[in-house]
């Protein structure tokens, strides 16, 4: 039995009228009687009486009732369905950069928390490598990251800002990195891209895991280090000297990640407003991005 010959049934026992209700159906009277006689004979009962009239025998008046409240469910469930498809609530737990100061993230979760306040927003402040570790965890939702996700099968990402990683030279220079646990994406792209690209053997001095004790050890001459332009205006250390890379460029990047699998109708909004917030900026039509990754060395 299917719902649409419940719903023919129910437009014939209200008119009790093959023309009328055929009418309210919006289809010809031939298909609604072959369809009502198809559904006696699945039934095995007579639900009509035809004639003059038409009138409801003592089965069709007994599923008439239970006919009603079976179409009535299957709204219920369809409209159920419909609105969770567009709503936005529960809880979004967002992986947001450790290090760095970015308009990006804070931009997107005040965006995101003005449009969708049903949604309880969680975020939790950690690098990249945590990042990633917690995503494939499902303990994050979506996740701020540099670069990239590596070869992670169960993930998906996408560039949101890039910015030109100019190179000095470097050779012989010790230099003060970010650990590979903290920032596996980041520590292999100085390491491979930046550096090795030019020939510039690294020489790890020290493995800094926030950008204080990076700049307090190039402060004491242990090395150099690598640190975001957009800190380089607002982060004084005494001792500390920042000097622009010289070109050509290559670029550093901000990104967000995801698993493949999530469904979840806030993370694809979540998503969406990211995609608006880097098309205002884009076109200049929004908020100056600061700048993303780094951009200079602290000597």
């Amino acid at each position: 039995m299917e719902l649409r010959h419940l719903r023919y049934f129910i437009a014939v026992a209200e008119e009790l009228h093959f023309g009328r209700a055929a009418e309210r159906l919006r289809i010809t009277q031939p298909p609604l009687s072959f369809q009502i006689q198809s559904l006696e004979r699945e039934l095995g009962v007579r639900l009509l009486v035809r004639g003059r009239r038409v009138e409801l025998t003592e089965a069709g008046r007994a599923l008439l009732d239970k006919a009603r409240h079976a179409i009535e469910a299957a709204d219920a469930a369809a409209r159920a369905a419909q609105q969770a498809g567009m709503a936005v609530s529960g809880r979004l737990r967002v992986g947001y950069p450790a290090t760095g100061i970015f308009e990006l993230p804070p931009l997107a979760l005040r965006s995101f928390a003005e449009r969708f306040p049903d949604v309880g927003l969680e975020t939790v402040v950690a690098p990249t490598g945590a990042h990633l570790e917690a995503l494939e965890a499902k303990q994050l939702d979506v996740a701020f990251v540099r670069l990239g996700v590596l070869d992670r099968e169960t993930m998906r990402y996408r560039t949101l800002q890039a910015e030109p990683l100019p190179v000095e030279r470097l050779a012989g220079e010790p230099i003060v990195l970010v650990p590979h646990a903290v920032e596996p994406l980041l520590y292999r792209y100085l390491v491979s891209d930046v550096l090795g690209r030019s020939r510039v053997a690294p020489s790890v001095v020290l493995e800094a895991t926030t950008l204080e004790s990076a700049c307090s050890a190039v402060a004491a001459r242990l090395g150099v280090a690598f640190v975001a332009e957009a800190l380089t205006g607002v982060l004084a250390v005494p001792g500390v000297v920042y000097r622009p890379f010289a070109p050509p460029a290559p670029l550093s990047k901000l990104g967000v990640a995801w698993r493949q699998d999530a469904t979840s109708t806030t993370v694809r909004w979540f998503l969406e407003v990211l995609d608006e917030l880097v098309a205002e900026a884009t076109a200049g039509a929004g908020r100056r991005l600061a700048p993303v990754a780094s951009g200079g060395v602290a000597t």
